[in-house]
């Protein structure tokens, strides 16, 4: 079993963008008296690039007597470091070390508002799937790493902190279980020495349920520990699993995002998982991009247009044709997608990713965003420059385009087989799907307007999209019809209704998502629904003493992608 002395030693082969580490041993009666070299900040490490940025890496300890920290280069050069420990003799060090010129594109930030680059302001495809890091022995995960390459796949995403291994992370006595994290050590090198970015929850359902994070003198250490052992490598955080079901997760989440914001010296992307959406907690401050794991397509099209960051959508279906829609569904409401482990063990599915990746990877993916001038699909699109459209049901796709020289194809999502059309001049493109079989992909492109902006490149052609919603209720086209009353059973599913109050051409199509928050609960908002009508299950979802008032929110889209948002509270009973 390989463990951390896996990666290099910074001094003797650093090269950018690849992880590497520096070891500190102390010796008898060095360290203080009574300090933990798990609990307590023994040593830390101040290094400086050749441009003059710092990083401070913090040590994690790995047993014995031993101290890491690890630490990525992002420059080529001479790097100068510079020690402070409570080790005396450690304490003031400093030296340097020349790290490598390497192709690698670097760590992975959010950019252009709703996308991604890497180091190198290159744009970056997020494209992830899962792994039960701890549950697959090391001759099956290497080869199943290396499909996933082939498939297309830039990310791997796994919890940290589990318990349904057989290996615990946690001793009996509340120190790391140092078999624990060199077996997850050599799985995570194994993907990172692959090109891969590592999405990393911190804890799974089943550790979280333990309730070793619930105590904070159990919580800080830890989660100070984990982020130091894996900070600095190329990851993304992304919380606690399914944060909805796990009471007071948004208080705890506070508290984790705290640790990783103060910890964490490159500032690594950070979000949590969820049954829904995160986006009820971006106004707590510590996330920057978010994840939904619905799998209704209006949530995402509407919360696109309610919020200003990335969004990963986690697909949980299976079945080959479901998981394809969603797959599509969500490319074109402007999301990246993150699949499962099981999803995977599909062939069906495996090819359907690989032809995702090969039509998208020809986009400029980092500035598409949803297109409304179509009917018959929804569709993703940069403004005079290239459109994607998705046909979930065939039949005529039909996208209003600005005049000029496009070079259509059909591609079809089951088989990756393409079809190209006649070269189209106009402003209405019209065409039925070549069968009715099953659903259909059409990419309208400027060819040569796409090759003469590569040649000379710039990350952003246009500024991304911002809407302010329509708060005003006399402009807004639909009404609350139900609840009717303002009190509301919290124990009995209640019917939930809007009307149109003025039809037109942009509310042919109108797309809404019912939110519920209970303020005095402090838990923050939940979905409640999605869709003109339903039923809402209020205590469900959401604390609701009796006697308390529920807000219930719905926000919308019209057909041309205009947001409204529409308020209205009811006192809860019994």
């Amino acid at each position: 079993m390989l463990g951390a002395a896996a990666l290099p030693n910074c001094t003797q082969s650093a090269k950018t963008f690849a992880p590497c580490e520096i070891g500190f041993e102390w010796q008898d009666r060095e360290l203080p008296q009574g300090a933990s070299p798990y609990k307590d900040e023994l040593l830390n490490v101040e290094f400086r690039s050749p441009k003059h940025i710092t990083y401070l890496m913090h040590a994690f300890w790995d047993g014995g007597r031993t101290l890491r920290v690890r630490f990525t280069p992002t420059e080529a050069g001479i790097w100068n470091y510079h020690v402070t420990s409570e080790i005396k003799r450690w304490d003031n060090q400093e030296s340097s070390f020349t790290s490598a010129e390497t192709e690698s594109p670097g760590l992975v930030s959010v950019a252009n508002l709703r996308h991604w680059r890497t180091t190198n302001k290159q744009p970056h495809l997020w494209l992830a799937v899962s792994a039960p890091f701890l549950d697959v022995e090391m001759p099956a995960l290497e080869p199943w790493l290396d499909a996933r390459k082939r498939d297309g796949f830039t990310h791997i995403r796994g919890p940290l902190l589990t318990e349904s291994s057989s290996l615990k992370p946690l001793t009996p006595g509340m120190e790391p279980n140092f078999a624990y994290f060199a077996a997850l050590d050599e799985r995570i090198l194994a993907i990172d020495t692959r090109g891969f970015t590592l999405d990393l929850l911190l804890a799974d359902e089943s550790f979280v349920k333990s309730g070793a994070l619930n105590d904070w003198q159990q919580r800080d250490p830890l989660i100070r520990y984990v982020v130091a052992r894996y900070a600095g490598l190329n990851v993304t955080w992304q919380g606690i699993e399914r944060f909805e079901d796990t009471p007071n997760s948004r208080e705890l989440l506070k508290k984790l995002g705290a640790i990783v914001q103060k910890y964490d010296a490159f500032e690594h992307p950070r979000s949590t998982d969820a049954t829904v959406t995160s986006s009820p907690l971006l106004a707590d401050g510590w996330m920057n991009y978010l994840i939904e794991a619905s799998p209704h397509p209006e949530l995402a099209a509407v919360e696109h247009q309610f919020t200003e960051q990335p969004e990963i959508h986690v697909i949980t279906a299976t079945d080959p044709e479901t998981f394809r829609h969603e797959l599509w569904n969500c490319t074109t409401n402007g999301e990246y997608p993150s699949v499962s482990y099981d999803a995977m063990k599909n062939e069906a599915n495996a090819r359907a990713v690989h032809i995702w990746f090969n039509v998208v990877s020809d986009t400029r993916h980092w500035e598409l965003e949803p297109y409304f001038d179509v009917d018959g699909a929804r569709a993703v699109g940069l403004q005079e420059v290239e459109y994607l459209a998705y046909a979930e049901t065939p039949g005529i796709v039909e996208v209003t385009l600005p005049k000029h020289k496009y070079n259509p194809v059909w591609v079809n999502p089951v088989s990756g087989e393409e079809i190209p059309l006649k070269d189209y001049k106009g402003e209405v493109f019209s065409r039925q799907t070549p069968d009715a079989a099953h659903d259909w992909v059409l990419q309208v492109p400027r060819e040569g307007h796409k090759a003469s902006m590569l040649r000379s490149y710039y990350f952003e052609s246009q500024a991304p999209p911002v809407q302010e919603p329509e708060l005003d209720n006399s402009k807004i086209p639909f009404e609350i019809t139900d609840p009717a009353q303002d009190d509301l059973n919290r124990l009995i599913p209640a019917p939930y209704g809007v009307k149109i109050t003025r039809a037109n051409r942009a509310t042919r199509r109108m797309q809404y998502v019912w939110w519920g928050e209970v303020v005095a609960a402090g838990q923050g908002a939940r979905v409640l629904g999605v869709g003109a009508s339903g039923n809402l299950n209020v205590s469900q979802h959401l604390v609701c003493p009796p006697g308390s008032n529920l807000t219930l929110r719905v926000l919308a889209i019209n057909a041309n992608g205009k947001a409204y948002e529409l308020d209205r509270v009811y006192r809860l009973t019994p």
